[in-house]
Formats: structure tokens, sequence, C-alpha cells
């Protein structure tokens, strides 16, 4: 009992007083098998700082590069010229639309004051100013139409175009930072501008049929002149927006390398408002002038959804063959143009 209580004792010393305890095998550091040389012998007890014995020599698999097939890797590059291949791309990345529609909600309402106001305010105040000043001041008059429902459905239609052309032209520059990270058919950002003219329309359109009931309560009279030819209305909106389309592949290629393009746009637009016969009928040009109103692109569209609506469009042969012959050039064109620049304008988002 006397020598297990001296043991006992010992083995109770203080920390100063035990004696260095050895290293144990496993806190020394693995080598890992890949760090073996290829074709060596390497043993599993080896690895764990201990004697080999022969029956567990194993030898070590070649060492080979990593195939990003293995890895479920995927190379993704502009692809390879073809407007067959590029157009499957365009489909194959569809989901793209939605975060492109994000993105161009958040512009608008994005640091700002007003937030959601300015969905509607852009719309709201030159409706009441050109009502105003055209159908009071300048006493701009329709036949058997009031002048602000008339302008309710016109500049609606102007909105759809020039919105869409403009931000559609800037689509590039307005989503570089994402479009310089990875590749996306830059068609998907073009086309997913569209998405703040369509809402906007689409509140226009309610307060045209606002003010047609509002019309109705106090006046007792429907000015809407509904029938067949207003099934054409929607090939004809459209008509409007793949014109705006076609407009900004001229161009968008060039938005991101000069704010020239985002300034002259907005004159360009500014011009053509005027020559487009959204703040008067076309029968109150002179006749002299009104072949120069047909061979606008954008009159036989507009004219059309005023005659499947109100009644009072006038639609030439002139003004569609016009529309059709612009889009054929301004399609093939912006194509061959967009396409091309698209490797190599890439430096520049």
């Amino acid at each position: 009992m006397a020598k297990r209580g001296a043991a006992t004792g010992a083995g109770r010393q203080g920390p100063s007083d035990a004696k260095p305890r050895r290293r144990r095998r496993g806190n020394r550091p693995r080598t890992p098998p890949s760090a073996a040389p290829q074709d060596q012998p390497v043993s599993r007890a080896a690895s764990r700082g201990g004697v080999t014995p022969r029956s567990e020599l194993v030898t070590a698999p070649k060492a080979h590069p990593p195939s990003t097939a293995s890895h479920g890797l995927r190379v993704v590059e502009p692809p390879t010229h073809g407007l067959g291949q590029y157009f499957a791309n365009i489909w194959w990345l569809r989901p793209a639309y939605g975060y492109f529609v994000a993105r161009y909600l958040r512009k608008r309402y994005g640091r700002t004051f007003l937030g959601y106001l300015w969905f509607l305010l852009p719309y709201l105040i030159p409706l009441f100013l050109g009502t105003l000043v055209f159908g009071g001041i300048l006493g701009v008059s329709i036949p058997g139409v009031p002048y602000f429902l008339y302008y309710a459905v016109t500049l609606g239609l102007w909105n759809l175009f020039s919105q869409t052309a403009y931000l559609s032209t800037r689509s590039l520059e307005i989503n570089r930072s994402d479009v310089r990270r990875l590749y996306v058919p830059r068609l998907v950002p073009l086309m997913s501008a569209v998405t703040l003219p369509t809402l906007a329309f689409i509140f226009q359109v309610l307060m045209a049929l606002g003010t047609v009931g509002f019309y109705v309560l106090t006046r007792g009279e429907f000015y809407l002149k509904l029938g067949p030819k207003t099934l054409l209305v929607i090939p004809a909106l459209a008509m409007i927006v793949v014109f705006a389309w076609a407009l900004a592949l001229w161009f968008s290629t060039l938005a991101p390398r000069a704010r020239d393009v985002r300034r002259l746009s907005q004159y360009v637009l500014g011009v053509w408002y005027f020559l487009t016969p959204i703040l008067y009928p076309i029968s109150q040009i002179p006749s002299s002038y009104r072949f120069l109103a047909s061979l606008n692109p954008i009159t036989a569209p507009v004219e059309i959804v005023k005659e499947g609506v109100l009644g009072i469009g006038h639609v030439t042969a002139l003004g569609l063959a016009a529309y059709f012959g612009w889009l054929v050039v301004a399609t093939v064109g912006g194509l061959l143009i967009f396409v091309s620049r698209e490797r190599r304008d890439v430096a520049f988002y």
C-alpha cells in the first residue's frame, strides 16, 4: 500500500516537477499523398509518421491536369459569328430579362425623395401642360373628340416610342457594370428597356378610359369609336416598339463610349415629336405637305391607333410603305452593326 501511495503522490506532482512529455506522433504534420512524387511508394503508416511495412505499400496515381468537364465548369464567352447562334443564346439566357427589368425599375425610383411617383409624374405633367397650351391657349380642336382625350391617346403612343428608343439606346450604358463582368447577349438588356414605357403606356390607357367615363357621366357621350379597325391597335403598338428597337441597334453600342449619344438622342426625339401628328391631326396639315408626314415612319402606326380608337385617323399606302421600308433598313443594318461591335466594344463597358 505504501508503494501505491508513493506512486500516486508522484503522479500528482506539479507541472514544474513533471518531466517534459514526448510529442505524440499524431501531432506531426501529415504529408498529403498528392505531394509525393509520381510513381513513388507511399505508405499509409508513413503518412502517420510510423514505419512502413512491406504489406502496406501502395502506388500513388499519376497527377493529371484539372479538367473543366470533371468539375462541371462551363466556358462563357461571346458566341461565334452567325445570327442563328446569336438568337439561340438569347433564348437560352431568357431568365436574364427579369434581372434587367428590375434594374430599369430601380433606376426610375432609386435615390429619389418622391419614390414611386416618378412612374407617373413624367407623363402627367406633359399631358396637362400640352392640353393647356395647345388645346386652351392655341385653340387646337379635334372634330368630334375633346382635345384632352385626343392628346391622352396620342401622347401615350409617343411616350411608348420615344422612351423605348431612348432607354434602349442607353441600355448598354445603364447596365455596363453587369455586361462587363459576364457575357449576356447585348440584345437582352436592349429589349428589356421596353418595361418602363410599357408600364407608362398602361397607366395612360387607364387614364384615357377614366376620361371617357368622365365624359359619359358629365356629357352623356361615348367618344370611342370601336369596331373592326380596333383589332389593328395591337399590331400598331407592336410596330411602334419594333421600330424603336431597330433605331437603338444603331447607336446603343456607341452610348458607353461617349455621352454625345445620350444628349443628341434627346434633341432628335424632341424635333421628331413636332414632326409627328401627336399634337394635331394629320388633316390639319396643308395638303402640299401631307406627303412629308406620311414619310415619317411613326405616322402610319399612330394613325392606325387613332382610327381604331377615335375614328379620326388617316392611314395611307405611302405611310405604310414608308414604315416597312425604313424598318427593313433600320433592322438589317442595325443588327449587322450591333452584333459585329459586341466583341470589339466590350472594353468600353
